[in-house]
């Protein structure tokens, strides 16, 4: 067995769910990201435009100068549930929806623990300490394009890369090494073909013809990254959503026959919007601070909570917005709140 299908081996052993290799340079996809910020479509993710960032990654030796091979690597997560959050006869929602990447342990610890184990491992094979530098999710490199160019799947219409198997319900990883190793054959199939679904279904029309998403417009990015007010033109589009979305994904055909991880959700899928609007901070982060559900921090989150009581069409959330509403110390929460009495009293 060859060392790069030994370094294959250990990955699938760690828990990934599939592993390739590709060379540092040319880095895929380097034009369009240069584009893509130069559009503002990275909304006020300013530290993605910052010079280091774009050199990071239009060349990974910024980050591991003795870089000679990207290993990328996927990890497969649970699709979001199919059942319906739960309601009484005759009321709307009464419960939120996380998405689905959201309900595990924190991927970034978890994904990282994996690759240190990796890099151990490949030290063991090698008979020496290779250089290395693990990237998870936040580290300035064009993953999707990566794992492409490694033959892991293909980048679809909504940007994120499909595996075969599992089609877009992963995270995306890669462990950088001083080792030469011969790469994978990139990944030519084009899965989406002639779809649109995607495209058609998502609430605020954010994917763009390349294949790229505007972040002013993409819920994730305004129920997670973003800290300032959701702009009033789509706050209804989030409907029940209080953290990320997954409609480009569970519409998608391809996601529809993938093959599912079997995971336990750590936290719960569609929880009740009264008792998360009413958390306190220090509720808040018991329940959420091991989940990605704490990088929304406690403003974004009751912001968003409100904001989906609002959409709920709920009468009975109207006393408990308006007692809010007389002690909110928070601006940005104040304001959804403001927004959801007027939606719930239909002065919008």
């Amino acid at each position: 067995m060859s060392l790069k299908a030994k370094i294959k081996a250990g990955a699938l052993s760690l828990g990934f769910a599939d592993c390739g290799f590709s060379n540092v340079v040319p880095a895929p996809g380097i034009e369009q990201y240069q584009g893509w910020l130069a559009r503002g479509q990275h909304a006020a993710m300013a530290y993605l435009a910052d010079e280091r960032a774009v050199t990071a990654r239009s060349d990974p030796r910024v980050l591991l100068p003795s870089c000679r091979t990207v290993i990328s690597l996927i990890t497969a997560y649970p699709p979001p549930s199919s059942e319906s959050p739960r309601a009484k006869p005759n009321e709307l929602s009464v419960t939120g929806r996380i998405a689905a990447f959201a309900l595990l342990p924190d991927y970034h610890g978890v994904i990282k623990e994996r690759l240190v184990e990796l890099a151990k491992i490949i030290n063991e094979l090698a008979g020496y300490e290779v250089e290395s530098y693990a990237c998870v999710d936040s580290a300035p490199i064009l993953e999707g394009g990566y794992a492409q160019q490694a033959g892991l799947g293909w980048i679809g219409r909504n940007s994120l890369l499909f595996h075969p198997k599992h089609g877009s319900w992963t995270n995306l990883s890669e462990l950088l090494v001083n080792l030469e190793l011969e790469p994978d054959l990139p990944f030519e199939e084009e899965g989406c073909g002639a779809c649109q679904i995607c495209v058609l279904a998502c609430p605020t029309n954010a994917i763009q013809p390349d294949r790229s998403i505007d972040a002013r417009r993409c819920l994730s990015y305004l129920t997670i990254e973003n800290r300032n007010e959701i702009p009033p033109e789509f706050r209804r589009a989030m409907g029940a959503r209080i953290f990320g979305c997954d409609t480009c994904q569970s519409v998608c055909p391809v996601n529809k026959k993938a093959e599912t991880a079997a995971l336990v959700p750590a936290i719960e899928e569609s929880p009740d919007l009264a008792e998360s609007f009413r958390l306190t901070e220090g509720e808040f982060k018991q329940t959420y601070r091991r989940t990605p559900v704490w990088r929304a921090k406690y403003s974004g989150f009751r912001r968003n909570v409100a904001n989906a009581m609002g959409n709920s069409g709920r009468q009975n959330f109207v006393p408990i917005l308006e007692a809010a509403l007389k002690t909110e110390s928070d601006t940005i929460v104040a304001d959804s709140i403001d927004w959801a009495l007027s939606k719930l009293t239909g002065n919008l």
